[in-house]
């Protein structure tokens, strides 16, 4: 036995144990190396987290069973932030070093289950134990995650233990090898003899093969010059595979396998772009920041930057001077929803050295993501939450976009997208609660990264440690559109004649002179003097007003509601019953297009109810608004605008977002209606109007944030409008037209 390895063992039991490792294995294993240790009858994934040099006294030491990946796969970093994240969110250790890790790089711990030789049938004593009979006599011995899709969890658990306890059946622990695999393709080209031997030779080997097919593939592969994807040769030539066999039966052709990315950015376009001229707000603090790198500081910035203000900008800066440094950045955003558009500001500035990580990509992508990035191929990574725990050796500057956002703070996992039948139970909780952006300060800390925090609306705790000089506050007031050509450029591309944009001081030197706009005016609509006045429409005179004008002059308009589905609750008007789901107590929302209540906590669902179960009364009715039901008032008012959705039930996979962001920004439809994730970062230069359509569905939420959030949320998605050279408006409607948070947000005061 050679010296002792430290592990963390990645399941529920002690948080370290103490391993010994094999001469054969003593040269490999290192501090964050994946491996595979013995605990009683099973065997297990751990990761190394230390190599001690003596034991702990009176302690049995057992060896280590194998060593998984060659190279470590997390950073002492990366141990680090796990330890302290287990300390400050009371987690275990072993589930934060499983935040650092790809999805299927360590396999799984399960039990084979099977019937033993004399159980029968008549053994069983309840309906669970003769489900799982049944299921075992006819399938076979069968895993337990095979079993979880055939039946009911938590009942063939029970049944199985109980079942045990008797001996009817037999529970052997098995350990799943790694799922994620690097992907090999199979490639074709021409064989070396053919490449040197003369043409003659070459129609020897052809002679008999009468379809033209044969000397197309043979041209194809020569100008190609190299190995080639053999599904390339098909499409390129309309060959199959009989013909590929066949000239490798007579030595033309020579197969092989090599092993490929799976990049979800390999199919972008990147046009490269030039760095704008900094507008004097920009420069400011685009010195401050410079300064701190430049130094190697391990500071914090917040930037407080006004929606429209460039804070984009100032981000690639910085991770332009990281890069320069030869170190790497981070890059969070809120939601994923807004990956695309920062991936595609960035692609243009860096191309290839980008890679995006979030939860909806494959596991095979996620995988050889974290490959590249492991192996240095990656300067920047842009992603939600998730992508702060990629291992980045070189890690100069973390940058939290819009670093008020609750999607930053970790919750539980939405039912849907947890791949499991809706059927079945709701996943458990995501252990550990953690909030991204301290966990990003603490890992810029331990890296000795810069930390930069933007926002047009800080969170109330960052703004009050900016305050307090923990932070160091950076403020750009002003809404910067862009310089004097990118503004002509705009108005050539849409053939606009109008333009809001005024010019800065004529004391700014002509160098820096930039365009802008004071920011978008708002106006609160008081929905009680609406229903007074006899407008029972989901839309205000005023909202609708600015509409007709919008669609009439070809531009386009965001409509906010923070709710899904077409009503958020439904009501009999006989008895007052409300229909919650049996398991969450919570109203169900009604999803018009299926006909459906669904719970938006654990997925229960429904059918839509034509009379009460309480009374049995008839007097059903739908209260509440959601995305579904103001898309379908649109339409219906104005039958001849193009309405997108973006919402969760629109956006499933992950290319939903770009695609949507793609139609609405290439003008394709006019109204887009969504919920919070249009909100913030979203840059449409053609959007003049955006409605909030119910601003109290927040405000009146049980929670010590509301108003806060209120006004975060309407600021944000007020800010979306006016970001092209027309400039715009924003209508917010309300049954708390006083209320303070709502009148700061139309005022821009934070």
């Amino acid at each position: 036995m050679g010296r002792l390895a430290d592990v963390v063992v990645l399941a529920p039991i002690r948080p370290v144990l103490t391993y010994g490792v094999p001469p054969a294995l003593e040269a490999q294993v290192a501090v964050g190396s994946l491996v595979t240790v013995p605990l009683g009858a099973r065997t297990l994934y751990g990761l190394v987290i230390a190599r001690p040099e003596a034991p702990p006294p009176d302690v049995e030491i057992r060896p280590l069973a194998s060593l998984v990946e060659a190279e470590p796969v997390v950073t002492d970093t990366q141990i680090a932030l796990a330890r302290w994240m287990s300390h400050e969110y009371v987690a275990p250790l072993w589930r934060c070093l499983a935040l650092m890790l790809p999805p299927g790089l360590a396999g799984t711990a399960d039990s084979l289950i099977a019937l033993a030789d004399h159980a029968r049938r008549e053994d069983t004593r309840t309906l669970s134990q003769e489900e799982l009979f049944t299921v075992l006599d006819r399938r076979g011995p069968l895993r337990g995650r095979q079993l979880d899709r055939l039946l009911p969890r938590q009942r063939w658990r029970r049944a199985a233990s109980q079942m045990a306890r008797r001996g009817l059946v037999v529970k052997t622990p098995v350990l799943l090898p790694p799922r994620a695999r690097p992907r090999r393709i199979q490639t074709a080209r021409l064989s070396p003899d053919v490449v040197a031997n003369a043409d003659g030779d070459l129609a020897g080997k052809l002679a008999g093969l009468r379809s033209p097919v044969y000397p197309a593939i043979v041209a194809f592969l020569r100008a190609e010059g190299g190995p080639v994807d053999v599904s390339w040769v098909y499409a390129e030539t309309g060959c199959s595979r009989y013909h590929l066999n066949k000239l490798a039966e007579r030595g033309v052709v020579a197969f092989d396998t090599e092993e490929t990315w799976r990049d979800p950015l390999a199919d972008e376009l990147f046009v490269p772009d030039t760095p704008p001229p900094l507008t004097p707000d920009q420069q400011a603090v685009w010195d401050v920041i410079r300064d701190a790198m430049q130094a190697r500081r391990s500071e914090v910035f917040l930037l407080h930057g006004v929606t429209g203000s460039g804070k984009t900008e100032v981000y690639l800066r910085a991770v332009d001077e990281a890069l320069r440094q030869g170190r790497q950045a981070i890059v969070l955003t809120p939601e994923i929803s807004l990956t695309p558009q920062v991936a595609h500001r960035f692609g243009a500035r860096f191309g290839r050295r980008i890679a995006i990580w979030h939860s909806m990509l494959t596991a095979g992508e996620l995988y050889d993501t974290w490959r590249r990035i492991r192996a240095g191929e990656v300067d920047v990574v842009i992603g939600p939450r998730s992508a702060l725990f990629v291992p980045m050796a070189r890690l100069g500057l973390v940058v939290v976009d819009e670093e008020d956002a609750p999607g930053y703070k970790q919750g539980e996992l939405p039912f849907e997208s947890a791949g499991r039948p809706r059927d079945r139970l709701p996943p458990e909780p995501r252990v550990p609660f953690y909030h991204a952006r301290d966990v990003a300060l603490m890992l810029a800390r331990l890296s000795g990264a810069t930390a930069l925090l933007g926002s047009a609306t800080p969170s109330l705790e960052s703004y009050y440690r900016a305050q307090r000089g923990d932070v160091t506050l950076l403020e750009m007031p002003r809404r910067v559109m862009a310089h004097r050509g990118r503004l002509a450029d705009l108005q050539a591309h849409y053939g606009l004649v109008r333009t809001a944009y005024r010019s800065l001081p004529a004391a700014v030197d002509a160098a820096d002179e930039g365009c802008y706009l004071p920011l978008p005016p708002v106006q609160i609509v008081d929905l009680r003097a609406e229903l007074r006045a006899g407008n029972r429409s989901i839309f205000s005179r005023a909202l609708q007003q600015a509409l007709d004008r919008a669609f009439e002059r070809g531009e386009q308009a965001i409509l906010f509601v923070n709710r899904r589905g077409t009503a958020t609750f439904v009501l009999c008007r006989d008895c007052g019953y409300v229909a919650r789901c049996p398991h969450c107590a919570t109203p169900l929302t009604y999803h018009g297009p299926e006909a459906l209540l669904i719970c938006h906590h654990c997925a229960h669902q429904e059918p839509q109810p034509t009379r009460c179960p309480q009374c049995d009364g008839q007097r059903i009715r739908y209260f509440g608004l959601g995305t579904e039901r103001v898309e379908r008032v649109v339409h219906e008012r104005w039958p001849q605008v193009r309405t997108l959705r973006w919402d969760r039930d629109t956006t499933r996979h992950y290319a939903a977002h770009a695609a949507i962001l793609d139609l609405f920004s290439s003008g394709l439809a006019h109204v887009l209606v969504g919920t919070q994730m249009i909100a913030r970062g979203l840059d449409l230069p053609l959007v003049t109007v955006v409605g909030v359509v119910a601003a109290d569905t927040t405000l009146d939420l049980p929670d010590f944030r509301a108003a806060e959030r209120t006004f975060q949320l309407l600021t944000q998605v007020a800010g979306r409008a006016g970001r092209g050279v027309l400039g715009g408006q924003a209508i917010i409607q309300t049954y708390h037209p006083d209320h303070y948070a709502v009148v700061a947000a139309a005022e821009h005061h934070y």
